[in-house]
């Protein structure tokens, strides 16, 4: 996964934009949603800004960003729950366009947190990783990286724990 600006590329502010870290074009074997993939620099910067897109208007960065970690885990949870899904090529996926891509996991976000009004523990894990990945970002500490560790390892999320861990590994040696 790439860095995504927290303020748009778009306005005036780009430049003091935050650099926010998704691990969406990680190593290959490491979890992401484009296995054994390399992406070149160029492609690299070109996914980059079709991720800055979904911030683009948005009135708040923290927000958009957990509930983007938390649409891109449904659709990684949705690939591996039947063989033959997949996620199409990154640059249409992450086009805000493309119905069938990121922009479309928002259905599916509006629908899990439909259901939490009811059940607040529904799908918690998502929500941890995306709280722990952010809360990592902004305060890049041992403690902060062993809470939420241990709430993903409690709330039994492995396969979102290793998602944790690898975005907190690239975090730190900027892989």
């Amino acid at each position: 996964m790439s860095a995504i600006k927290k303020s748009n590329a778009k306005t005036k502010n780009s430049s003091k934009g935050k650099v926010i870290q998704l691990n969406v074009f990680q190593q290959p074997n490491q979890g992401a949603l484009w296995i054994n993939r390399n992406f070149t620099p160029k492609e690299k910067e070109n996914l980059k800004e079709l991720i800055a897109d979904h911030f683009y208007n948005a009135k708040n960065n923290k927000r958009n960003f957990k509930e983007l970690v938390e649409r891109i885990c449904l659709a990684k949870r949705y690939v591996a729950r039947k063989r033959g899904r997949y996620i199409s090529k990154p640059q249409d996926w992450l086009n805000i366009h493309y119905p069938l891509g990121l922009a479309g996991t928002s259905a599916w976000l509006n629908k899990v947190n439909e259901v939490r009004a009811d059940v607040p523990e529904y799908n918690q894990g998502i929500n941890t990783l995306a709280k722990g990945i952010l809360k990592f970002i902004e305060s890049p500490t041992a403690p902060t990286f062993y809470r939420y560790r241990r709430l993903l390892m409690e709330q039994k999320q492995f396969d979102l724990l290793q998602i944790f861990n690898n975005t907190i590994i690239n975090l730190q040696y900027s892989l």
